[in-house]
């Protein structure tokens, strides 16, 4: 994969892989999901989601997705959830540390302790620009951000994760609006 006889540069590869990603990827090459934890090279997972804008969330919200994109590493370090309260707390999202061990259990935290709704999405790529998004699983789970230019936490992703969905959170301005959203589509 990747190795062309004709048409090739002197090292043998060829010059459309080093332009358009190829089988290192490149910068045209936006990040592939991961499945399970880990990145799955080579599949084709299709347009990345369609980023929504949501007037009920608290801008406080979009804040801090642009303080975890500010702060996100190039990789996973298996830290999302220390990077998702670290950027909620800088936001004022929250008003003190969260202090649930667990990525899965962010979502009853944050809407127990800091008046956080669950939003009426049914998958991670339909949450607004905003919100926390909690995913379960037979580990400790993840947590991201959703921003205009994807997921992040930890590390950014063009892509929602392959995890079991739990829900989107947020903190909302005008509640009625967000909890009155009756769209199957959602």
């Amino acid at each position: 994969m990747g190795w062309s006889e004709k048409g090739s540069s002197p090292s043998g590869w060829s010059s459309w892989d080093s332009t358009h990603g190829g089988t290192f990827g490149g910068a045209s090459e936006a990040p592939r999901p991961h499945s399970r934890g880990k990145r799955s090279a080579g599949k084709n997972y299709g347009p990345v989601p369609t980023a929504i804008r949501d007037a009920a969330i608290n801008p406080v919200m979009l804040k801090a997705g642009s303080i975890a994109e500010h702060r996100a590493e190039p990789h996973s370090t298996r830290l999302c959830w220390r990077y998702v309260k670290e950027a909620l707390v800088a936001s004022g999202s929250v008003d003190s540390y969260p202090q649930s061990t667990f990525a899965k259990q962010a979502g009853s935290e944050l809407v127990n302790k800091y008046g956080f709704v669950k939003l009426p999405v049914r998958s991670a790529a339909r949450a607004p620009i905003g919100s926390v998004i909690v995913y379960g699983g037979a580990g400790p789970g993840h947590v991201e951000l959703r921003t205009s230019a994807g997921y992040v936490s930890d590390y950014r992703c063009a892509w929602p994760s392959g995890l079991p969905f739990i829900g989107a959170y947020a903190r909302v301005e005008k509640p009625t609006l967000v909890a009155s959203t009756n769209n199957p589509g959602l």
